[in-house]
């Protein structure tokens, strides 16, 4: 399957709305162009796959070669089939597909599933050109397309599943409440499918979709989230071609209390661009989406296995009504197992993804010796040992104990391997149906007697194979409970008002170099005008111009080479801090003027600027997605920034809420409230002038692509946040004006 970075995107018009896709894939009558009787061809594989799974509408083969597929009648086209045809399946070479389509309106087809490939993924002339003919005649003969180069779709609620994946070989594949959109059909109709299927889960819908000619992800992502059938929407994502969409189908989801779990591909860097100042360098695309995500309130997920798990976690949770009754479940979490082994394993998983087991009540130990019929130590998590074996009711006493337990939301059994976990599933099952607390149960392992697979599988209690899938999981639910409880979290920031209107003019103002970058002065200028408290400063051009300069602001002070092709002065050896006198001065300014001329700018100048007594460092900027826009950055650690790596980040605009949230999110976090005999810094100003920013970042996103605030600094004197170093580099499209206006 090609990636979809390679094919090209459809314009992106009015979207369908989510009823009328739905409809699209409930055909109460399905034609297969090109049907083979060969099971083994792939065009030999749709209609046994539809007869297999019980579909129970119309099947049309069409094959002029043949009489009969089966005991189906072949038709020689399209249009000598009796009646309407719903969907129609595309299974022949690409170049034959507009004769078909031709004939569609006479058979009032709503979609046709293009299996065939051979068009915009080849990646040539022809293959573009067969695509364009496919989007164009399918606009005119008013025909949905889903693909071309798709696997297909599985609608396992009206078990109408078009599709020859071998995946679909499973016999009787159950309905679940999980909707997947993948663009990659090896993913999602085979790796995923059927990973999930081994391990008991099952879907509403799995929809695939190729090239995205006509049909894409966003198209059906929003008709997932307003489907009845569909608990969690799962979504495999390689690029986002239409981040508002992407956006909005996120915000349409959380309205709907609806979890979205996505499993991104190509999250990794290789080959970036080297980003003209620090920020630019600290948010890579993974980083940007992964944002994204948490902004909106999707859980992300790194692999196949625990995508389709946590997915199905949330489903069961939802569907259970226990989703919306939790709250940071994993600061509330009890486990048991009678293996110590088992025990320890967990916590340390446990512990790495940031989970916390609340001392047992005195209450809760009496209950648990009451259970187990002796005495200890017991702690949580409890290790109930091996004098429990035997007796198979003790799982759901000590899990009830564990529940009672008003420090506790979530229990985690850990089962490994006996004859039959028929009774403690069954009491596990009757237990979680008594309660608004989570039971999530960790098998490791398996019995040979019983029904407890099925019964757990068909139950609304998460189960996992390991203990770090399980933790992984429990993460991810307190994620997301987190998100949904932040409130005003889709709150955007006011529109752009007279400060943000100032800085726009300065910017208009200002001239740039070769590199389309303002000098630092300037920069400090246009940002200034949006609140930001930046340094005293003076631009000099010779020595007795700095002197004075050093005079006015009083010494100590701080002095810079600077040039508008110069972004980052310490590489070139253009600061010079702490100058107490006018010597100091003089000879400083020769050494900035010689260096740059050394380097070859010869029309140099210097900045003389205030000494700050600096305490907590931070850095602040934006930089410009591909896929979303302008994304403000919020780090720790000032020159260290790039090696400590301590960022969040969102996409703007954003509101207080979401400015609130970055500042928590940083590790180091900690550091804010003052370390060392040090003030606090004032978090709630450091929000206004993260929201400020973002305002600004939208506004001029035709215009900036990055800016670099590094480091602010906690100003000693003042106990206020101040800017001792900034940087914009402007679009390409900006700096030929700025070219042209100059010549």
């Amino acid at each position: 399957m090609t990636s979809l970075n390679t094919v090209h995107a459809p314009a992106l018009g009015k979207r369908m709305e989510p009823a009328e896709v739905a409809r699209l894939f409930k055909p109460r009558s399905i034609a297969v162009v090109g049907a083979s009787a060969n099971p083994e061809r792939f065009s030999g594989k749709i209609i046994p796959t539809l007869l297999r799974q019980g579909y129970q509408g119309a099947i049309y083969p069409i094959n002029p070669s043949r009489a009969s597929i089966g005991e189906l009648p072949c038709y020689p086209d399209l249009a000598s089939i009796p009646g309407d045809v719903d969907c129609v399946v595309y299974a022949l070479a690409a170049e034959h597909i507009a004769g078909v389509l031709d004939q569609c309106p006479e058979k009032n087809v709503r979609l046709m599933v293009v299996s065939s490939a051979g068009f915009a993924e080849r990646g040539d002339e022809i293959g573009d050109q067969l695509q364009q003919l496919l989007v164009s005649k399918a606009a005119e003969t008013k025909v949905r397309v889903l693909g071309p180069n798709c696997i297909g779709f599985i609608n396992l609620i009206d078990r109408a599943c078009v599709t020859s994946a071998a995946a679909l070989s499973w016999p009787d594949i159950p309905s679940g409440r999980i909707g997947l959109v993948s663009q990659s059909g090896g993913l999602g109709l085979a790796s995923i499918l059927y990973g999930a299927l081994e391990d008991g889960v099952s879907f509403s819908h799995v929809i695939t979709t190729g090239n995205e000619a006509d049909l894409d992800t966003i198209d059906v992502a929003r008709f997932l989230v307003e489907d009845d059938d569909t608990d969690v929407l799962a979504m495999t994502v390689e690029a986002v071609r239409d981040p508002d969409g992407f956006r909005d189908v996120l915000k349409a989801a959380r309205r709907k209390a609806k979890p979205v779990v996505i499993l991104k591909s190509g999250r990794t860097d290789l080959g970036k661009t080297m980003a003209a100042s620090h920020t630019g360098a600290l948010a890579g695309s993974a980083q940007v989406f992964e944002s994204v995500c948490q902004q909106y309130g999707a859980i992300c997920a790194n692999d196949i296995d625990d995508f389709y798990q946590i997915a199905s976690m949330f489903a069961k949770l939802r569907r259970s009504g226990k989703l919306e009754k939790l709250h940071a479940p994993a600061r509330q979490c009890a486990a048991l197992s009678i293996s110590g082994g088992h025990i320890g394993l967990f916590a340390d998983h446990a512990s790495l993804e940031g989970l916390a087991f609340p001392e047992f009540s005195v209450e809760t130990k009496r209950g648990i010796t009451e259970e187990l019929g002796f005495e200890g130590n017991f702690q949580n998590p409890l290790d109930t040992t091996a004098r429990t074996i035997g007796d198979d009711g003790f799982w759901g006493r000590c899990t009830q104990v564990l529940l009672n337990d008003e420090r506790i939301q979530l229990v985690v059994p850990i089962i490994t391997v006996a004859r039959s976990y028929e009774p403690a599933i069954r009491d596990f099952i009757r237990i979680a149906e008594t309660t608004h607390k989570a039971i999530v149960v960790i098998w490791a392992g398996g019995d040979f007697a019983g029904e407890a697979r099925k019964l757990v599988a068909e139950s609304n209690i998460p189960v996992f194979r390991t203990p770090a899938r399980a933790a992984a999981a429990i993460h991810a639910l307190n994620t997301y409970c987190e998100l949904r409880d932040h409130a005003n979290s889709f709150t955007q920031g006011a529109d752009a008002d007279a400060a943000v209107s100032q800085a726009l003019a300065l910017l208009e103002q200002s001239q740039t170099g070769s590199k389309g970058a303002l000098t630092e002065r300037e920069s400090k200028q246009v940002l200034a005008a949006l609140g930001l408290p930046v340094t005293l400063e003076y631009s000099a051009e010779d020595e007795g111009t700095a002197v004075a300069a050093a005079q006015n602001l009083g010494f100590p002070i701080v002095l810079k080479g600077e040039h508008p092709d110069v972004l980052h002065k310490s590489d070139l050896g253009l600061v010079f801090l702490n100058l107490r006198d006018e010597d100091e001065v003089r000879l400083a300014f020769r050494s900035a003027i010689q260096r740059l001329e050394a380097a070859g700018y010869s029309d140099g100048k210097v900045l003389v600027q205030q000494m700050v007594s600096a305490g907590t460092e931070l850095i602040l900027g934006i930089t410009s997605d591909p896929e979303f826009g302008p994304v403000v950055v919020l780090g720790l650690g000032g020159i260290f920034v790039e090696v400590l790596k301590d960022v969040s980040m969102r996409v703007a605009p954003f509101g207080r809420q979401e400015a609130l949230n970055m500042i928590a999110e940083l590790r180091g976090g900690a550091l804010l409230n003052g370390v060392r005999g040090q003030p606090a810094i004032d978090r709630e100003a450091l929000a206004d002038l993260l929201v400020k920013l973002g305002q600004f970042a939208y506004a001029a996103r035709d215009k900036v692509r990055e800016a670099d605030i590094n480091p602010l600094v906690l100003d000693l004197n003042t106990g206020k946040l101040r800017a001792l170093d900034a940087l914009l580099v402007l679009k390409e499209t900006r700096q030929k004006e700025v070219v042209k206006e100059g010549a």
